[in-house]
């Protein structure tokens, strides 16, 4: 299979980045073992899927990587996006991070939050035990390693033990606004033994003239007991091209909860497993996705079972519009050693026009016995059955579909644990549906424009108790 050109990224390119960031010599080392895992890697390593790769294809050399060098004012930057009662904040113009605010709680709490270039240097030994044993390597994933040899910009999250965090949600905002570079950028969470973080994310686009490349890597590591809820919006506009890997490695008896709703940019390549390490992890993802015009989305999820009495479930939906297209990959791997496992993974999507595509591809990858396991996808037209029957009772065609679609995404978006994702969630989507890119807000401005309370957690039936594709 052709390899992908990779024109200026160079060693040259690498050791200009790691100069200009003064990191250490075993960093740059990192970085150049990666820009060759990027240069050999084929888009796809899997024989599975390599007949879509065509779908988030696109020109790398399109797009330059540089140190940030410009000068981003707070007031400026940031205008429309804040109403000033923003708290637990940490705020983020292209690629560098511009002001971090924690209340007095989370501030006596030994919460770190450091770009992570100051992690680097503040807690050099922690940082470098933590590349020198990667959760998203580079040799697993092609722009993986390409962000791994080119990260501009990051951020380190260090909650720790026994430090609960989960009522005081910490909130990311990435506003890109004329990028002069590319944003490659790195998020470490490390939250330790019987701790708890509520985490989110937005990203969002104030103006942008040319095409431009936003690359994330995001870690987290639960430590034994532990419990982590982390969320993102992605909401650009269509001149990005957005590339995230995330990974999640959960210890003994630890939660973690990851919710990614995407909805902007033009092309959309979304990385994302889960590594249930340790005896009694528990792992819940939620993606929600909504494609328009000639958005192309291409996503993956794995639940990866490495020890006994693990539980894990992956729920993915999403709507196409127009010439959209999507495909959606997954994968339950329950190693040898872990019996007892309990695995859920399902894929739905619904086609809202002919020229709209959606392919599902999940799997199963069962070493043992005594486990369950179970995988679902489809792809369907909207019915228009239901369609008729709204329209009858007065909604027109539009407002039909419209109230379809949400519908559609409900059963995903009642069971979201963060609970600005989950009450935002449906005012957005309906803001993609009428042609706006709207952001999230605070509950008393949400319920003051939509009049409605907002939606409350639906825990609904064990999905493990559902029929199983294996069970043994």
């Amino acid at each position: 299979m052709a390899l992908q050109p990779v024109g200026a990224f160079t060693e040259e390119k690498v050791h200009a980045l790691s100069s200009a960031f003064r990191e250490p010599d075993w960093l740059t080392s990192f970085r150049l073992q990666s820009l060759k895992d990027f240069r050999s890697l084929p888009l796809e390593i899997s024989p599975l899927y390599t007949k879509y790769t065509g779908i988030s294809n696109f020109d790398p050399t399109r797009f330059s990587v540089d140190a940030p060098t410009e000068k981003v004012d707070l007031r400026s930057h940031y205008e429309g996006y804040l109403t000033g009662k923003e708290t637990n904040v940490i705020l983020q113009g292209n690629s560098t991070t511009i002001h971090v605010d924690l209340d007095e709680t989370l501030s006596k709490s030994g919460l770190e939050v450091l770009n992570i270039h100051e992690a680097i240097a503040k807690e050099e030994d922690l940082l470098r035990s933590l590349f020198q044993d990667k959760l998203v390597k580079s040799s697993g994933e092609k722009y993986a390693a390409f962000n791994n040899a080119f990260f501009n910009a990051g951020t380190f999250i260090h909650v720790p033990r026994g430090v609960e965090l989960k009522k005081h949600p910490l909130r990311k905002l990435l506003l890109i606004k004329n990028p002069g570079t590319s944003v490659v950028e790195q998020t470490i969470i490390y939250v330790e033994e019987s701790s708890s973080l509520n985490f989110l994310e937005e990203l969002y686009t104030s103006a942008s003239d040319a095409p431009y490349l936003v690359s994330s890597v995001v870690e987290v590591r639960a430590h034994a007991s532990s419990h982590v809820d982390a969320s993102s919006l992605q909401l650009m506009d269509d001149r990005a091209t957005y590339l995230v890997n995330k990974e999640v490695a959960a210890a003994n008896d630890s939660h973690v909860n990851i919710t990614s709703i995407l909805l902007g940019s033009q092309i959309t390549r979304s990385r994302l497993n889960f590594d249930l390490n340790g005896r009694g992890a528990n792992t819940e993802g939620f993606e929600v996705f909504f494609c328009d015009g000639s958005q192309r989305f291409d996503l993956e999820s794995n639940l990866l079972h490495n020890s006994p009495d693990t539980t894990a479930a992956l729920h993915a939906r999403g709507v196409l519009k127009q010439e959209s297209q999507s495909i959606f990959k997954g994968m339950i791997k329950i190693a040898h050693n872990a019996k007892n496992s309990s695995s859920y993974l399902a894929h739905h999507a619904m086609l809202l026009d002919k020229g709209a595509r959606s392919d599902g591809i999940p799997g199963l990858d069962i070493e043992t016995n005594e486990v369950k396991a179970t995988h679902s996808a489809s792809v369907a037209q909207v019915d228009e059955e239901q369609v008729f029957y709204l329209m009858a009772r007065g909604l027109s065609p539009d407002e039909a579909k419209k109230m379809i679609v949400i519908g559609f995404f409900e059963p995903v978006l009642s069971r979201i644990p963060v609970e600005m994702a989950r009450e935002g969630a449906k005012f957005i989507i309906e803001g993609k549906w009428y042609g706006e890119r709207r952001r999230l807000i605070d509950r008393e401005s949400l319920m003051a424009i939509t009049g409605e309370a907002p939606v409350e957690v639906k825990h609904g039936s064990d999905v493990f108790e559902r029929h199983y594709k294996y069970r043994a």
